[in-house]
């Protein structure tokens, strides 16, 4: 990995995010190039102390290569504290901001160390790599405001801007054709944004997957058994109710979940 120079340190961005504040980024403030801005990711990760529950993917839709102008998977962790799965207790958490998309996950079920990544995704059947699948709803969130007018590198500096992540009740059979299907986010009930991956994607959920665990490996992560891997959004992300009004998902048209959500205490704005 090359060198970071970036103003921006690890430091601020959990400061940043644990005083529910924001920051305009300048180019001058931000790490030199992708890998730079991976390293200054994990080194966040590393400080804040906490497991790595999850990782959201993005470069997987046409939207998202042509917004930050690249053809590469790229990818960001999310924090045990970040995800929630149908089964547990109510949500625990809000979402940062009340916008999300529907998506499609898998989770590993194996360890990977980075060495052996690329050769486990190119070789390995997707019954071994993953033990399990279900509909999700991400939430995306960065403390660095002016994205994506900061471009990629910022992108990847604050875990690919993760928020939250809401997983329906695991399915086991990963080959599975019913994981084509439509998928919609449902406001008080009715439809709100509805599309299926292939429509959505530009290759299959599971392909997504197995891209992400080729750059993880490329960027010296390593992965553990249990991990999710939520492969992009499949529908808009579009603006939640923030007033408890009732939140759900559905996939083949049956439900999946609903949330009771209410915010956190507002963001303050910093600006720099």
């Amino acid at each position: 990995m090359t060198g970071n120079t970036a103003r921006v340190t690890p430091g601020d961005l959990l400061a940043l995010r644990s005083g529910h504040a924001r920051r305009v980024l300048a180019p001058v403030d931000l790490p030199a190039d992708p890998d730079a801005a991976y390293a200054l990711a994990a080194e966040t990760v590393r400080q804040a102390g906490k497991s790595v529950a999850a990782w959201k993917l993005g470069a997987t839709t046409a939207g998202t290569r042509a917004t930050f102008a690249t053809e590469t998977i790229y990818f960001g962790a999310l924090h045990r504290d970040e995800v929630w799965v149908a089964g547990e207790s109510p949500a625990h958490m809000p979402p940062p901001v009340f916008r999300a998309e529907a998506e499609i996950a898998f989770r590993l079920a194996i360890d990977i160390a980075a060495a052996d990544a690329v050769h486990l995704a190119a070789n390995t059947p997707s019954a071994v790599l993953f033990d399990a699948w279900t509909p999700a709803l991400e939430a995306p969130y960065s403390c660095i405001i002016n994205i994506p007018e900061a471009g990629l590198t910022a992108l990847l500096s604050d875990r690919c801007a993760a928020g939250a992540l809401f997983l329906g009740t695991p399915r086991h059979d990963v080959r599975d054709s019913a994981i084509d299907g439509e998928i919609a986010i449902l406001i008080d009930g009715a439809v709100a944004a509805v599309a299926t991956a292939p429509k959505a994607l530009l290759m299959s959920p599971i392909e997504a997957a197995r891209g992400f665990i080729i750059e993880a490996g490329r960027q010296d992560v390593a992965l553990a058994r249990g991990q999710w891997i939520s492969t992009g959004g499949i529908t808009p992300c579009i603006d939640l109710p923030s007033d408890g009004t009732p939140i759900g998902l559905s996939f083949a048209g049956e439900a999946v979940f609903t949330l009771d959500l209410l915010p956190a205490p507002p963001e303050s704005i910093a600006t720099a």
